[in-house]
């Protein structure tokens, strides 16, 4: 099992960005942060290995500062639009959330409402969810005008009625729907719900359009953000 530690000391790790488009024009709002290793270690092997060795934290510390320098350092940064970057819940609530956001607030300050937190969903961390701690995180970054995304939303731990206490800037779909969404009535069903809720509550983006039938089958339903395979893969910023 590689040591995590000893690989953010390395800085094994870098970072791609995958675009989020608005439709039907196909026009960049922004860009979607993910890990990579240059060891091609797998980010969810190293996600699983950096919890089972209680590094978690530091791995998601790391992930986000890394990112969010990388985003806007890079030329041209306030024409990219907002930057997402992934946050677990354990990460929200940990004692010392508080100094990483004292480093943001502090690095970042012209950034901070382009900047989107978006909440991992994990089996192992769903009942954080319900946590104080949890609450008093996300009534912070508010607080502190940081934005707020729901990920992967249909495929785990994430409820409606997580969605009505957190009251999200971003809902994201998680990819399952987009997938045959072309042929399947029931998939179609339920993005069109999400539609109609999100129409006055939240933005709603639609993750893995990989076919030009879906993406056309998802524009009739009224989807008007997503990204996905078939609009270009991750990269790194040039």
């Amino acid at each position: 099992m590689p040591n995590i530690e000893q690989l953010i000391v390395q800085n094994d790790f870098y970072h791609v960005f995958q675009t989020i488009y608005g439709f039907p024009g196909k026009s960049i709002l922004g860009y979607e942060a993910l890990i990579r290793s240059k060891s091609n270690m797998n980010p969810d092997l190293l996600f699983q290995h950096a919890m089972e060795q209680n590094k978690l934290f530091e791995v998601d510390s790391f992930s986000i500062l890394e990112a969010i320098s990388a985003y806007f350092n890079s030329p041209g940064s306030r024409e990219h639009g907002p930057l997402f970057i992934n946050i677990f819940p354990s990460t929200l609530v940990s004692p010392l959330f508080i100094d990483l956001l004292d480093t943001l607030v502090k690095q970042f300050e012209p950034y901070r409402n382009q900047i989107v937190f978006e909440i991992n969903e994990s089996i192992y961390e769903g009942l954080l969810w319900k946590s104080a701690s949890f609450k008093d995180a996300i009534r912070l970054l508010r607080e502190l005008n940081f934005l707020i995304a729901l990920d992967d939303v249909g495929d785990g731990t994430t409820s409606f009625r997580n969605i009505l206490d957190i009251s999200p800037d971003f809902i994201k779909i998680d990819r399952f729907f987009s997938a045959d969404l072309s042929t399947s009535k029931k998939k179609q069903k339920v993005v069109a719900l999400f539609v109609e809720y999100c129409n006055d509550e939240s933005n709603l983006i639609l993750e893995g359009i990989e076919k030009e039938e879906d993406f056309e089958t998802a524009l009739s339903l009224g989807i008007k953000m997503g990204q996905g395979y078939l609009f270009g893969k991750p990269n790194r910023l040039t």
